[in-house]
């Protein structure tokens, strides 16, 4: 007996230390989940579809000296959660982009903006035109809620210099998703079928007038079976941008990019 009750006491301990730990990590894990967005905070979401950009450094000082801390790049034409979403920001802000590596005292910024975000608003701020001429594009986000296996996507114009564009499913007839939208020009959020039966869509964004194909984008993923792993596009929303100038050649060539909220 006295070989084989250590053997027990051993089990015994490691089980009540799991049923200790188990609550207090669900509480860790809890209160972290909350501190995502702090309270009395906006959300600001910031794209650089600026053509002909470096990454873009934020400074949400303004000026100088540079604040390093919440500094991140945006890429061009590339949507990161991490680096493209804020919630730690409210009422008047400055916020101010270099194009990298001119970060110092001496650099002059691409944009110094000063935004207005109200407590509990969710905005998101488009970043385009061109090097030469910069542009803004800042837009209210009425994010719809979907109770059924939907999502919603809003379509954005940030090419500069283009024509108004149609946006379009490929392989459907009649009516196109947008008849015609102009250069920072936005939509609403529409509804989409999601499900796991439903196909997936291809989007083409093309020019108004002469019906030229500019990009397009498919959303893959919204078909498959396998309902074990989470929906990519299910009961979310997104916006598809079209993004570069008519024209442009590589990296400035018209193109889709998607954001997702």
């Amino acid at each position: 007996m006295q070989q084989i009750f250590p053997r027990y006491a051993t089990a015994w301990q490691l089980l009540r230390s799991r049923l200790i730990t188990a609550p207090l990590l669900m509480l860790i894990l809890a209160s972290c989940a909350k501190q995502t967005v702090a309270p009395g905070a906006a959300s600001l979401t910031l794209i650089n579809a600026v053509v002909g950009s470096s990454p873009l450094v934020t400074n949400f000082k303004g000026g100088n000296p540079f604040e390093y801390y919440h500094a991140t790049q945006l890429i061009y034409k590339t949507f990161n959660n991490n680096s493209n979403r804020y919630a730690q920001f409210s009422g008047t802000q400055p916020v101010a982009l270099y194009q990298y590596p001119d970060t110092t005292e001496k650099s002059v910024p691409l944009f110094n903006l000063v935004l207005d975000l109200p407590v509990g608003s969710v905005q998101t701020l488009f970043l385009t035109g061109t090097v030469s001429a910069p542009d803004t594009m800042l837009v209210k986000d009425d994010l719809p809620y979907h109770a059924d296996s939907s999502m919603g996507m809003r379509f954005v114009n940030l090419s500069p210099g283009s024509s108004d564009i149609s946006v379009s499913i490929k392989g459907q007839t009649g009516a196109p998703e947008v008849a015609r939208l102009p250069y920072k020009g936005s939509t609403v959020f529409k509804k989409y079928a999601a499900g796991f039966e439903v196909h997936d869509y291809e989007f083409e964004f093309r020019d108004a007038v002469s019906g030229a194909l500019l990009g397009s984008y498919i959303t893959e993923g919204i078909y498959h079976q396998n309902t074990i792993y989470a929906h990519p596009w299910m009961y979310k929303n997104f916006t598809l941008a079209l993004v570069g100038i008519p024209g442009g050649t590589g990296v400035n060539a018209p193109a889709v990019m998607l954001v997702r909220y």
